[in-house]
């Protein structure tokens, strides 16, 4: 076998460094007791009790779970639903809607959250929360389809028609045949959806009430006047949460042998 070059190593450290250096300094900090980050560093965990006790960062914090965690709960109903339906229709008409349907992800969400707030206001909806929810679920809605459906059109049908034949109702293989087999796909779908909600910082910019503040908002009103160390604590409850549920959606995706990535 051929050696590789000792420069090929060296920038293959330096680019992993690059990645996850600032990752680290980010994790270390947040256990660190100045406010600013600086050196020396002592350790303490003062920064999580606040986040948690729902002091500074810690209400943001909850109500962009929440409100996430509904908006997932939504688009993934909905898109479970859709994908089902298309699955009815001729591919080509299938293929058409989710061409209209990705428009969500291909229009900037800029323009998207100012037309979204024209029209919120033209129907006395304005600014509200119903607003704000419907205006992430149009963005999270074509990530779920986008993933599902593919999944649920590779289905072997031949199996559901076995299920029909002994007997199954349609409703019993949708449920013992057809959901456990795009579990998978609804895991990943709705994981990113999650994701998708909570950094959408520009919809919720335009459609949250005026005196609520999602996460995404209020990082960026602390940021605008200066360092607060709860930041840090954050991110590193994110990072872990984001890495525990991507190795959670690969550990039940496929098994032990063969996961989704």
């Amino acid at each position: 076998m051929r050696k590789r070059a000792p420069w090929l190593k060296l920038m293959m450290v330096l680019t992993y460094l690059f990645l996850f250096a600032p990752i680290i300094v980010v994790m270390v900090m947040s256990f660190n007791t100045s406010q600013y980050g600086t050196l020396p560093f002592v350790f303490t965990t003062g920064w999580y009790q606040r986040l948690l006790s729902g002091v500074g960062l810690g209400k943001a914090t909850w109500l962009s779970i929440w409100f996430s965690f509904l908006v997932t709960l939504a688009g993934s109903l909905v898109g479970i639903l859709t994908s089902l339906g298309l699955r009815r229709l001729p591919e080509t008409w299938a293929r058409r809607f989710i061409s209209w349907l990705n428009l969500a992800v291909i229009i900037p969400w800029l323009v998207l959250g100012i037309a979204l707030l024209m029209i919120f206001n033209f129907v006395g909806l304005g600014r509200s929360y119903t607003g704000m929810f419907l205006g992430n679920f149009v963005c999270v809605l074509p990530y779920v389809v986008m993933l599902v459906y593919p999944a649920l059109m590779a289905l072997d049908k031949n199996v559901e028609y076995a299920a029909r034949t002994l007997g199954a109702s349609p409703r019993r293989t949708l449920v013992t045949i057809v959901l456990p087999s795009l579990l998978p796909a609804i895991l990943t779908s709705s994981l990113m959806a999650f994701m998708v909600c909570f950094n959408n910082f520009v919809i919720q910019y335009y459609l949250a009430p005026f005196g609520i503040r999602t996460l995404p908002m209020e990082i960026y009103n602390l940021v605008r006047v200066g360092y607060k160390p709860d930041i840090n604590a954050l991110a590193t409850i994110m990072i872990l949460v984001s890495v525990s549920l991507v190795l959670l959606v690969n550990k039940l995706g496929y098994g032990s042998k063969k996961g989704l990535f």
